[in-house]
């Protein structure tokens, strides 16, 4: 897969921008309670959201565990968790920095260590954890994704389904648990090799509008099932179990989208403005948390400075293009650019 995919380019620009909006929304959502009109508006707009960090982490399978160039192991691991690890350190400690001297909280050193060891620093840094250890698992998952005929691969996303989105409803709503251990068919690592069977083994057009319609039924249910176990909850207790990525509503919603953009592919043609967007992505990721927090504490602008009609688009369009331009800028910078890759 040495030439670029232009759907893929646009399929990562839509999903970090949803990613802002989801942020934008939740802080309604998580703020208010279902006796709010604004809870409800937040409500439909986050439960169709959701399909955003699974893209990413198919795009990051597609690109990566179909790729027919020979490395090894070690040269693989250089080349992809120097683009995490180092991102990863300098954000943690500017975000502890934050949390210190914005928030006033204090921290000894070494529950700085503990706090950064357990993914706890700042809430959207787990996504670099995550994907961190999917880059430590691709080369061996290339070698399945190598030696898997395609009835072996469905077997495996069967299994990951099972595991992964239909057992969390046994204690969820039955009070009872499966003791199985089933590690390999963890929630992220099978996005991770669905991205690659879907650009191996494409799903016919055909069954496109039975997606779409699965897809709508899912966005339902996930409204609804949201409501329904948040009735009576007070703000600040919100339960996101069916906003949660790897539900079977979710699922659907992401395979729509994802089926849906690859069979565009012919006529979504190359973009400047998509294509660095989309060399950003991973800097909007990381920044747009401060700028979102700049503009309401310098600007009092958030989600509910306005009607939430107008702060709420107002707001997201906002954080995207600030974050977008300082990410530009800084990729533009030698040494610096390296902390955003």
């Amino acid at each position: 897969m040495a030439r670029r995919y232009d759907y893929m380019d646009w399929l990562r620009v839509l999903s970090i921008f949803v990613v802002v909006g989801i942020h934008v929304v939740s802080k309604i959502i998580n703020n208010a309670t279902t006796d709010e009109w604004i809870w409800h508006f937040a409500n439909a707009f986050d439960a169709g959201l959701r399909w955003c960090v699974p893209i990413f982490f198919m795009l990051s399978g597609a690109l990566l565990l179909t790729r027919g160039k020979e490395e090894s192991v070690w040269q693989f691991l250089q080349k992809r968790l120097a683009k995490v690890v180092i991102p990863l350190l300098f954000w943690s400690l500017v975000y502890t920095l934050y949390n210190i001297y914005i928030l006033d909280e204090s921290y000894s050193a070494y529950e700085i260590l503990v706090q950064f060891l357990t993914d706890d620093i700042y809430y959207h840094l787990w996504f670099l954890y995550t994907i961190t250890g999917l880059y430590l698992m691709a080369p061996f998952l290339k070698l399945l994704v190598m030696h898997m005929d395609k009835k072996t691969f469905q077997a495996f996303l069967l299994f990951w389904i099972f595991f992964s989105s239909f057992l969390p409803f046994l204690p969820k709503f039955f009070d009872f648990e499966l003791a199985f251990a089933a590690g390999l068919f963890e929630p992220y690592i099978g996005y991770f090799l669905l991205g690659a069977y879907l650009v191996l083994y494409p799903v016919p057009k055909k069954y496109l509008p039975t997606l779409g319609i699965l897809a709508a039924v899912s966005y339902v249910v996930t409204v609804w099932g949201t409501y329904y176990l948040n009735v009576g909850l007070p703000a600040g207790e919100f339960d996101e179990f069916f906003y949660e990525h790897y539900r079977p509503n979710n699922l659907l919603i992401t395979l729509f989208i994802f089926i849906g953009f690859q069979h565009r592919a012919k006529r979504i043609k190359p973009n400047a403005l998509i294509t660095r967007i989309s060399t950003a992505t991973f800097g909007i990721y990381i920044i747009h948390p401060l700028i979102q927090v700049f503009l309401n504490r310098s600007f009092g602008l958030n989600e509910t400075t306005f009607n939430p009609l107008i702060s709420v688009p107002l707001v997201w369009i906002l954080i995207f293009v600030i974050s977008f331009g300082i990410i530009l800028a800084m990729q533009k910078l030698p040494v610096v650019n390296r902390l955003v890759p």
